[in-house]
């Protein structure tokens, strides 16, 4: 292997970042720059001793002389590095280019080499990153060493990424845009063995104008899956199972809860885990029908053992044995910021989640409530209502606009108390186009839920330790750091 000199513009976001360590891994020379950085990828940058320039100069590009510069999806014209890398005629690649050269080799060849890997492809606009990490949680149990590229901590080993030397690499499949000079999303860069899709909704409205062109998007990466590989989809999606009856060319694994190829039967809400047992049909070539008995894991929610069921079409068609797939499901602590309970202090839990889409709160908060019901069943609190406090932050492109409005009345009404925090980095959008936190907060008055908005956290943070009690669950949602909203939390409990 010929040591290349990489330098990453963006290299601060958690898919660059990952990027960054696979490549110092693999022996490259690896430098990076970003307007911030933020814990934990700073961390993770200075632990793995990559050199992290802010902010952006030409000085520490023209200093390094890359081989090869590679361009975050965040980068746009005007970045003076960029800018300095176009009039300058510097090969320049993006995220998705490089994880596949680097680190994904479609086998058009019999197998030759441990460096030749086969994609497993994790997609759906959310669940893809806890699905990515269980799948490649049971293939590390299994011991088939594989590669990983998540899109957060995996907890098990504290990472977003892994250098294996199995022959698979376990990447999950972002529907969002590549860069600046390629538009289409980064999962048709990774040409899948393996592909699951949980769920198609509309989403990303700033690069996408329907749900129409969503289906495009996700049909073509459908579409790549080969003939002798898998496509896993949600039977109980009915976006995802459609639109996989006329765009799959390869055989087709499908699960859900109630209906598909795998199926839960069973299934048991018992304190700290849930147990339920698989039921699979076997209508694959070279498989059987069956029941994988007694799974049981840590993570809560029913939308969880979707997300379990669909790994497990993945790894029972590569033939790892069950009992391994059930001490991987049993030992499997989940992804960071994904219904990560922080702690309790004073009677009160908290939770920090990266929810954003309204699907993805309205299945949080009933996750929650099913780990902490409203009422104990026997104990001296029993006759005190246990109460799930949401904090929301719209923070992505889709939640920061009024689209979703209606949708989020429905999916906060799943909580007892709402604050709604302001749109984050908002201000080229329109007011007419900005999500009104106000409008939703009194919507659901109106429905019974107590809300109120937020332009300023220090208020907010008066407004909730005057508010919140003992044996309140408070459930922290944003798909950013939230300036570490969490900790200001803890400290005022």
């Amino acid at each position: 292997m010929r040591k290349k000199r990489y330098y990453l513009i963006g290299i601060a976001g958690v898919a660059m970042a990952s990027l960054a360590g696979l490549l110092k891994k693999k022996g490259h020379e690896v430098v990076g720059s970003d307007q911030d950085v933020y814990p934990p990828m700073s961390d993770m940058l200075k632990s793995l001793k990559i050199p992290v320039f802010k902010p952006y100069n030409v000085f520490h590009m023209k200093r390094h002389k890359p081989d090869i510069v590679v361009i975050g999806n965040a980068i746009g014209r005007g970045n003076p590095e960029l800018e300095y890398v176009i009039s300058n005629g510097l090969p320049y690649r993006s995220m998705s280019d490089i994880l596949r050269e680097e680190f994904i080799a479609w086998p058009s060849k019999p197998w030759r080499s441990r460096q030749q890997r086969k994609a497993i492809v994790i997609a759906g606009t959310h669940g893809k990153t806890t699905t990515t990490a269980i799948v490649a949680w049971i293939l590390e149990t299994a011991g088939f060493d594989p590669s990983i590229f998540v899109g957060g901590f995996m907890r098990n080993i504290n990472s977003t990424f892994k250098l294996g030397k199995g022959k698979y690499v376990v990447l999950e499949g972002d529907e969002y845009d590549t860069a600046f000079f390629d538009k289409g999303p980064k999962f048709w860069h990774y040409r899948p063995f393996i592909g699951l899709v949980n769920n198609i909704e509309l989403d990303h409205i700033d690069i996408y104008k329907d749900l129409d062109a969503i289906k495009f998007a996700f049909g073509r990466f459908i579409n790549l899956i080969p003939q002798n590989g898998l496509l896993v989809v949600s039977r109980e999606n009915q976006n995802a199972y459609t639109l996989s009856q006329k765009m799959a060319k390869s055989p087709i694994a499908t699960y859900g809860v109630k209906s598909g190829d795998y199926k839960a039967k069973n299934i048991k809400f018992t304190d700290g885990y849930i147990s339920f047992d698989v039921h699979y049909n076997g209508h694959l070539p070279d498989s059987k029908a069956g029941v994988l008995s007694d799974i049981r894991t840590k993570l809560i929610g029913k939308y969880n053992i979707s997300n379990i069921l669909g790994a497990i079409a993945i790894v029972k068609f590569l033939k790892i044995p069950d009992v391994k797939i059930k001490n991987a499901i049993a030992t499997f602590e989940g992804v960071k910021r994904r219904q990560e309970i922080i702690g309790e202090k004073n009677g009160i839990t908290v939770i920090d989640d990266y929810a954003h889409h309204p699907t993805a709160v309205r299945l949080t908060l009933d996750a929650v409530r099913q780990r902490f019901p409203a009422y104990a069943k026997a104990s001296a609190d029993k006759h005190k209502k246990r109460r799930i406090v949401c904090i929301f932050e719209p923070g992505s492109a889709s939640s920061k606009r009024r689209v979703f409005e209606k949708q989020y009345i429905e999916s906060f009404k799943h909580a007892d108390l709402v604050y709604l925090y302001k749109p984050f980095n908002a201000q080229s959008l329109q007011k007419r186009e900005t999500f009104n936190g106000k409008y939703v907060s009194q919507m659901l008055h109106k429905n019974g839920v107590l809300a109120s908005n937020f332009e300023n956290i220090d208020k907010m943070l008066f407004h909730m330790k005057q508010h919140v009690k003992p044996r309140d669950v408070i459930c922290i949602m944003s798909c950013r750091g939230f300036d570490g909203l969490y900790k200001q939390i803890w400290d005022i409990l």
